[in-house]
């Protein structure tokens, strides 16, 4: 069921699966961010590992005391919306760089254009 925790030997193959474990009792460290998730790919009952896909399409293997939780994290579509909002990509860019607002050079006094000789 959507949002239980289990450990890993439990979940069947390719299940979707959040919030994974990386070593056992860490409380979760892998596809916590908004819309990911893990597909469970194999399991190795000889070393009590398993296989995960990553969100980024890497393959790591885990071992199968390492707890997941069933399901997606929630916010997929995040990213998609607009802006609509001059403060909204201030907020954004505020944490990450300096890279807003970018000021035309044609917007520029003249003696302030890089790109003018």
């Amino acid at each position: 069921m959507v949002g239980n925790v289990l450990p890993l030997r439990s979940i069947h193959e390719g299940a979707v699966v959040c919030n994974v474990e990386h070593h056992v009792g860490d409380h979760g460290v892998l596809a916590r961010g908004s819309g990911d998730y893990d597909i469970v790919i194999s399991h190795n009952p000889d070393n009590g590992t398993r296989r995960i896909k990553l969100p980024s399409g890497a393959k790591k293997i885990v071992p199968s005391g390492c707890r997941a939780m069933i399901g997606q994290v929630a916010g997929e579509g995040r990213t998609e919306k607009p802006m609509l909002k001059a403060g909204n990509a201030y907020h954004k860019y505020r944490v990450k760089r300096n890279c807003w607002p970018k000021v035309r050079g044609v917007a520029m006094n003249q003696s302030q254009n890089q790109n003018q000789n």
